[in-house]
């Protein structure tokens, strides 16, 4: 008889680990019985998923500009007691949720199945600027001990919940996140729009994927591409992502004398030097006709969009964040370790973190654009690149990774 299993998550769209959890819908679906449920933006499900798919309708908005406390408390009880009445009208014997508040409600609403959680960003950084979510440390200290297993993507996020949140080592399993390339391969040839394909053939594209907000620090890739452009004019900057830091964005370019074509623009020409295309559920026909990915981040939890990208064939050129660059594209070295110059590592290149305190942008930004003009400067350096990337794609392939979480799945 097949098992029943639970996915929680917030929403259908937008994000990293949404794409994750959905993706891993369709991967056990043939062999358990899948609930995918979720409780925001019911209208707007983007990412293909498999199994059944529950909209749980709760009282009052989910914005999170709403700072009643006692709407946010009634919706969290709600949701706790629906998902309660769902795990026990299915049967369900493994329930797996992604994301903090998720996790809160898979453990509040715990009966007899196991339950088990999935951190998916480095929680120390997350927290550390927003009062509001500090509240969020004591609960995790309190209840993540309560499950059965906590999911990490990356080494680094295992230790921070050991080392700040007390969690206790042996709840914790490392399961990256994987690739599918025979979804890879299908994709990328599909059509895009014809000025931005114009674009990818008639220019050297540096591409960056991913939401536009404070922590994935796009705002800093106009002053990165103004100094790839005084040493190759015609390289051009692709931003595949829409978010609350697109008018940032957009200043920054305009300081630094970039003209940007949006997402909405009806000038289609290729004359503009950044190219903002909104979200895209199917990033790799961009991803295998750029030459370069560049990834800005303050911090991650596990940057899949790198592992995407290098499937693609793409060299990359991600800042050293806490966590996951390094154990991708350096994985020998010291995870702990964070750069403060440009390091050639064994799969890409990295660089210094951008402080996000800090009004001095210029260590990662000349980094960034010396590690971006070196590979376009010289194909024998690309193609290594592009090389060392296929190599590393490899080991993120779909079947290894799921065999750690039917095993998770599985275990008694």
């Amino acid at each position: 008889m097949k098992k029943n299993i639970l996915l929680l998550i917030n929403q259908l769209h937008g994000g990293g680990a949404q794409k994750v959890i959905a993706n891993l819908s369709i991967s056990l679906h043939n062999d358990y019985n899948v609930t995918l449920v979720i409780y925001n933006d019911l209208d707007k499900v983007v990412f293909q998923h498999a199994g059944e798919l529950v909209k749980v309708i709760l009282p009052y908005s989910a914005d999170t500009h709403n700072n009643n406390s006692f709407k946010r408390i009634y919706r969290l009880l709600s949701l706790i007691q629906k998902l309660k009445k769902i795990k026990k009208d299915r049967r369900i014997d493994v329930a797996i949720s992604f994301m903090e508040a998720s996790n809160i409600v898979n453990i509040l609403s715990a009966g007899k199945e196991k339950t088990v959680l999935s951190v998916r960003s480095f929680l120390s950084n997350e927290f550390r600027d927003h009062k509001r979510l500090q509240i969020f440390r004591k609960i995790i200290k309190l209840l993540y001990n309560r499950a059965d297993h906590i999911i990490t993507p990356a080494k680094l996020a295992k230790l921070d919940l050991i080392k700040n949140f007390n969690v206790k080592e042996n709840k914790i399993t490392i399961i990256y996140n994987f690739i599918d390339k025979i979804l890879v391969e299908r994709n990328k040839n599909k059509t895009i729009e014809p000025h931005i394909d114009k674009l990818l053939h008639c220019h050297p594209v540096i591409i960056n994927v991913g939401r536009i907000t404070s922590p994935k620090a796009q705002w800093l890739l106009p002053g990165v591409l103004k100094k790839v452009q005084a040493v190759i004019p015609d390289a051009r900057l692709l931003i595949l992502g829409e978010g609350p830091l697109e008018e940032k964005l957009m200043e920054e370019a305009g300081n630094n004398g970039l003209k940007v074509n949006s997402a909405d623009a009806t000038d289609n020409t290729d004359s503009f030097d950044i190219y903002l295309t909104g979200f895209k559920e199917n990033p790799y026909p961009y991803l295998s006709k750029s030459k370069v990915f560049i990834q800005s981040s303050v911090y991650e939890g596990f940057p899949n969009v790198i592992i995407e990208a290098m499937a693609c064939g793409l060299p990359v050129v991600s800042s050293d964040c806490a966590s996951g660059p390094r154990e991708i594209l350096n994985p020998d070295t010291d995870i702990s370790f964070s750069t403060d110059i440009l390091e050639h590592a064994a799969y890409g290149i990295l660089t210094p973190v951008y402080d996000i305190g800090s009004s001095d942008t210029q260590q990662y930004i000349n980094a960034a654009s010396e590690a971006v003009i070196e590979i376009l400067g010289s194909e024998e350096k690309r193609n290594h690149y592009i090389t060392r990337s296929l190599e590393r794609a490899h080991q993120y392939e779909k079947d290894i990774i799921m065999r750690q979480w039917i095993s998770i799945i599985e275990e008694n």
